[in-house]
Order: structure tokens, then sequence, then C-alpha cells
């Protein structure tokens, strides 16, 4: 599956399923930050970052919130990071590309080796989904939360 559309704006919906169905309730990556108290079923859009992969294949990868995350800006936060593991190898034209992955999301803390230009970087999660599906997501793009800066008042 070739994913090649731009988005960003994070929005995720629950899936509460039930016998009568499913009941969905709307999430953002902020909602991610209180961690859930059991295993959920979820659908979240993010930025697709392999982890591994040959080729153009990727078996894992780290959802992101934003475009660039880890390897142009710092990491986000861990409980902004969902590690992936695709129910079938998925293929991808580029690094970032816009997905929405749906699965069961579990508390599942890891740390994960991303090899960059400049070296080596390990990125926590606090996340996990197996057996995903996954399937391109119309997000726009966006810049990442501004960082600490001590210039701030320059703009003043």
């Amino acid at each position: 599956m070739a994913l090649n559309r731009h988005r960003f704006t994070i929005a995720a919906t629950l899936l509460f399923c039930g016998l009568s169905g499913a009941n969905a309730a709307t999430i953002t990556w902020d909602d991610l930050k209180a961690p859930p108290q059991s295993s959920e079923s979820v659908e979240i859009a993010g930025f697709l970052l392999p982890i591994d992969y040959e080729g153009d294949y990727v078996y894992q990868f780290m959802l992101l919130p934003w475009a660039g995350a880890c390897s142009h800006t710092p990491p986000p936060p861990s409980n902004q990071v969902v590690l992936v593991t695709p129910e079938e190898p998925i293929r991808i034209e580029r690094t970032y590309e816009p997905v929405s992955v749906r699965g069961e999301l579990k508390v599942s803390p890891d740390v994960s080796q991303l090899f960059v230009l400049d070296g080596v970087s390990w990125i926590e999660s606090d996340y996990r989904i197996r057996h995903a599906r996954v399937e391109p997501a119309d997000i726009p793009t966006t810049a990442p939360p501004p960082a600490k800066t001590p210039w701030t008042f320059l703009k003043k």
C-alpha cells in the first residue's frame, strides 16, 4: 500500500466495541497524556517514522504527532509516541507519511533505536499497537510545538 497524502491536526477516534455495535468518541494526542486504564481499540492519525524496514517496506514504526519529530526536531514526550507493528508489512514512499492506525492501544513503555544522519537516537514510547491496520490519512502538515528558547523576548 503506497501512502502518499499529507496532513496534521491529529485526531483519534476511540472505539468502544460491544455486542450491540461500536460507540465512537473523538480524542486528540493530548488525550494520550493520561494513560488509559486498560487496552482500548482505537483509530489514531499521525506521521509514520520507520524503525524496522527493508527498502520501502516497513515492519515497525513510530506514530508521531507531527512530521519531522525525532530526526529534525527533539522527540515528543514518550506519552506522545506510539510504537506500531502493522498486521502486514506496508509499503511507503517517504518518511513521515501521514497515516491512520487502527488497533488495540496498550500502555507498554519501550525504547526504540533510530538511525539518523548524525548518529543513533533512542526514542521512548509509552504506547504500543500490534497487528494494526494502517491506511493513508489526510492530515495538513504544520510545524511542531515551539522549542523553549531564551530569545522569545525578541518577538515582542
